[in-house]
């Protein structure tokens, strides 16, 4: 039996009755510590619980035994994380992943993914070995999440774009987007939903589990069903289209990147629109219950949240405002 140092814990590995223990330890053990933890391992070993087969074939059972409650679009991303997990931790028998195990994929993943993007592979990894081997209790370090800043377009640019769109296939989307509306939401209205100048929003088209598109009954979240007053640009375009966008989600946001490299401004999201609206309506004035609901954000906490940023640009114009009076004041 060796003991060895491993940054600032101490690993110990021994094979009893051809099961190999992983024991981690914060101090360099006393034998007698050592010889306590391989009895209790040995007696609450959690690869005693866990099944024959590897972190993959449990990982698809797994996505098969949550079929119907889940939707196709988790399904479809639940698929595309098993294809970015490493072969070394899909191949490993669910009897030896470990803590140790889990950490050194975790840290495999953060080399060239966001510390957003390796929380969801943590997020799909833990449920699978909770589901499949309950007794593994396992603490993860994940990196530090970056603050989430995106780019929030200007009224110039909102202008320059739909100009720049007018009478295209595009138009539509980009306006719909200006209005808060969700990429799945935009694809899956139609001018059945247009009743005047309110548009009800109760749909959405995602990625399916197999990589086609689903039409679901509902969209992101309960309140995401809504009522909107949508200005009679949109109606036009609507009654002309029938639908908000007719083709693959992804094209909007190739073409709007497309539109804003060609302008030279700032490339955004279609989902930054939501930020733009958020920042417009605040500067009118509008409370935020009434921009919770046009959005379909579930809480005001969600909305300050996420896009609180949204507001510092505005909130320097106000500053300079007051300056410049005090400076008129005083001379």
């Amino acid at each position: 039996m060796h003991v060895e140092k491993v940054g600032k814990k101490y690993r110990i590995q021994k094979s009893i009755k051809g099961r190999r223990l992983n024991l981690t330890f914060d101090h360099r053990p006393t034998k007698k510590e050592i010889e306590e933890a391989i009895a209790l391992a040995y007696t609450d070993d959690a690869s005693l619980d866990a099944p024959s087969g590897s972190f993959k074939e449990y990982a698809l059972k797994y996505i098969a035994a949550k079929q119907n409650v889940l939707s196709p679009s988790t399904l479809h991303s639940y698929r595309g994380l098993i294809r970015g997990i490493s072969d070394e931790f899909n191949n490993m028998q669910l009897k030896d992943i470990t803590e140790e195990t889990i950490q050194i994929e975790i840290n495999r993943l953060a080399v060239d993914k966001s510390p957003k993007t390796v929380a969801n592979y943590h997020g799909f990894i833990s449920p699978v070995l909770r589901m499949y081997k309950p007794k593994l209790h396992f603490n993860t370090t994940l990196p530090a999440p970056k603050p989430y800043r995106p780019t929030l377009p200007t009224d110039a640019d909102i202008k320059a774009l739909l100009e720049e769109v007018r009478d295209s296939r595009y138009e539509l989307a980009f306006r719909l987007g200006v209005y808060a509306l969700r990429r799945s939401e935009v694809c899956a209205v139609t001018v059945d939903d247009l009743n005047g100048n309110i548009l009800t929003i109760h749909q959405s088209l995602v990625v399916g589990e197999k990589g086609g598109l689903v039409l679901k009954d509902t969209n992101k979240t309960e309140l995401s069903t809504r009522d909107i007053y949508v200005d009679d640009r949109i109606v036009q375009l609507l009654q002309k289209q029938k639908k908000g966008f007719s083709g693959y989600p992804g094209d909007i946001l190739r073409e709007l990147h497309r539109v804003q490299d060609r302008l030279g401004i700032p490339r955004c999201r279609l989902h930054d629109l939501r930020h733009y609206y958020v920042s417009m309506a605040h500067s009118l004035g509008i409370p935020d219950k009434y921009i919770m609901a046009a959005g379909g954000w579930k809480t005001e906490h969600v909305l300050k949240r996420v896009y609180m940023h949204a507001q510092e640009e505005k909130e320097q114009d106000m500053m300079k405002f007051a300056s410049d009076y005090i400076t008129e004041q005083l001379k």
